[in-house]
């Protein structure tokens, strides 16, 4: 479709800037600003005799999406952009509210924006409440480590014979008091914290596996979990994050939307390349992280793996086949890169490679006539 104008939206919680570049090359000029309210979008759709060939951009950030719903829903074009790709002069010094909007028209017209995925209303719920348990989750660590440095600090040791965390550790936890009075009322708060954390991951927990059978890629939820290191809740957090992978046409772009890529500062013939860029989705990255470390493990389809296969029914043959051939690679990856570089880079090193058979699982899924994988 051949848009008329482009315009850049800087939006902020309580008002718009607007900025218009005509098709050509003159510059974008300042519109002006609008109250960030729905009111005054439709009466500013409502002001524009080319509505329908409009083209809209705005940043991704705390806004979210309901500006674009909306813009959608009137039937203006409306694109979500990557706010760390909008192109920015080294030298530009100076940050306006004018000065971006004037920005996003002019590199929307250039066609040098990427947008981003706009996720549907239940999508984004779903992801609210998986990234909701993830909270949770940091909570209960920091709970946790604060009742260990202070029982560290007051020179307390727990039972060698109790593994930290588990219930008989709690028990004992629960069941130890310090003898000064002010040390009680502080070790108690502790304590409370670190319970209403253990309440909250439960319960979100429990919410998260009664809604993922529901998601309407419940069948992807399904599949993933046929590789070893992906249990149903790292599956459902990708789901949320990623959607069905359809925006990724290669696995090295999801590699790179994830920040698993190596960085790089290469000049004429010498290549020079460093860490993780780790730019890109922070909670997969730390659950693929996670879901690497079972790759030491001797390959094998049976346990846990075995059940999960057992469980996708029709499609448990083609899954082992990607399973096995996993576990295979990045076993034998994992080993290497390990005796060479040390742990930490043979496990981003294995995530990064697992990109590429979750990345092939969902391509195998969308190829598949509908039917219900799910147990």
């Amino acid at each position: 479709m051949e848009y008329t104008r482009f315009v850049g939206w800087d939006v902020h919680a309580a008002t718009i800037a607007v900025a218009v570049a005509e098709a050509g090359r003159d510059p974008a000029r300042f519109e002006g600003t609008l109250p960030a309210t729905p009111e005054a979008v439709r009466q500013w759709v409502r002001r524009q005799p080319d509505a329908p060939t409009l083209l809209v951009c705005y940043e991704a950030g705390p806004t979210g999406y309901e500006m674009a719903r909306l813009l959608s829903e009137l039937g203006v074009a409306c694109q979500v952009v990557a706010p760390g790709l909008v192109p920015k002069k080294p030298s530009d010094r100076i940050k306006t509210d004018r000065r971006d909007a004037i920005k996003l028209a002019q590199a929307l017209r250039a066609g040098s924006l990427t947008p981003v995925r706009i996720p549907t209303p239940s999508e984004e719920a779903f992801r609210d409440l998986v990234r909701a348990r993830t909270q949770a989750v940091e909570d209960q660590t920091r709970a946790r480590h604060r009742i260990k440095s202070a029982l560290l600090r007051w020179g307390i040791r727990v039972p060698t014979e109790r593994r930290a965390w588990t219930s008989s550790y709690m028990a004992w936890i629960r069941e130890w008091k310090p003898a000064e009075p002010p040390r009680q009322t502080a070790w108690a708060e502790s304590l409370s914290r670190l319970e209403e954390a253990n309440a909250r991951v439960d319960r979100l927990t429990a919410a998260m596996e009664a809604a993922w059978p529901a998601h309407p890629l419940a069948r992807l939820i399904q599949a993933l979990q046929a590789l070893r290191g992906i249990d149903w809740i790292t599956a459902t957090t990708l789901v949320a994050e990623c959607g069905d992978f359809r925006q990724f046409r290669h696995p090295r772009q999801l590699m790179a939307f994830l920040g698993l890529v190596p960085t790089e500062a290469s000049s004429g013939e010498t290549r020079r390349q460093g860490g993780m860029t780790k730019t890109g989705n922070a909670h997969v990255r730390r659950v693929l992280t996670q879901s690497a470390q079972t790759y030491r493990f001797v390959p094998s389809l049976h346990g846990l793996v075995g059940r999960r296969l057992a469980a996708c029914g029709p499609w448990q043959t083609d899954l082992s086949a990607i399973s096995w051939r996993c576990q295979q690679r990045l076993y034998g990856r994992l080993r290497r890169v390990m005796a060479r570089r040390g742990k930490p880079k043979a496990l981003a090193a294995v995530a990064r490679e697992l990109c590429g058979y979750i990345w092939e699982i969902a391509v195998w899924v969308r190829a598949q006539p509908e039917m219900t994988a799910v147990a």
